[in-house]
C-alpha cells in the first residue's frame, strides 16, 4: 500500500506517515517546499480514483490528507533545512535528555544548534531520538 501511494503522490513529496483503522486512513506528506491544501486535494483524489488502492481499502473509508502539523517530529534532514533558525526540543537517543536549543545549521550527516547561553552542539542524525520545534507565540 505504502509504494502504490508513494506511486501516486508528485516526485517532490515524501510520505511521513500513513495510519489506517477500519474506516480510515490517515496520510501524512511533506516536501522541501511547503504542502498546500491543492497538494493534498490532489492526493486525495487520485487515491480515491487509484483502482490499485481501492481493492485494499474499505467501501466508505474516511480519507485524510495533510502536512506535519507544527508539533510534528522532524525526522528527515530536508525537514531540518526548513526549520533553520527556529528553536527546538531534541531528545538525545543515549540519555534521553531534552535540550532546547535553536537550529542553526544542516551538516551531512546531522545538525548544529545553539542553546539559551550560547554554546553550539552538534548533533547526529542518528543520536537524535526526537526533535521538535517549540512554538513561541
Amino acid at each position: 500500500k505504502n509504494n502504490i501511494i508513494a506511486d501516486i503522490m508528485p516526485k517532490d513529496l515524501v510520505l511521513i506517515d500513513l495510519v489506517q483503522d477500519k474506516s480510515s486512513i490517515r496520510i501524512i506528506v511533506d516536501s522541501v517546499k511547503s504542502v498546500d491544501l491543492d497538494t493534498t486535494a490532489y492526493i486525495a483524489k487520485k487515491i480515491r480514483n487509484s483502482e490499485s488502492l481501492n481493492k485494499y481499502l474499505p467501501k466508505d473509508f474516511r480519507l485524510e490528507v495533510s502536512s506535519p502539523g507544527i508539533d510534528s517530529p522532524l525526522t528527515y534532514p530536508f525537514q531540518y533545512k526548513k526549520n533553520i533558525g527556529r528553536q527546538l526540543k531534541i531528545k538525545e537517543l543515549s540519555t534521553s535528555n531534552e535540550i532546547k536549543a535553536k537550529l542553526t545549521h544542516v551538516i551531512e550527516d546531522g545538525i548544529v544548534a545553539t542553546n539559551n547561553i550560547g554554546k553550539t552542539i552538534k548533533f547526529k542524525f542518528d543520536e537524535i531520538e526526537s526533535a521538535t520545534i517549540i512554538t513561541v507565540f
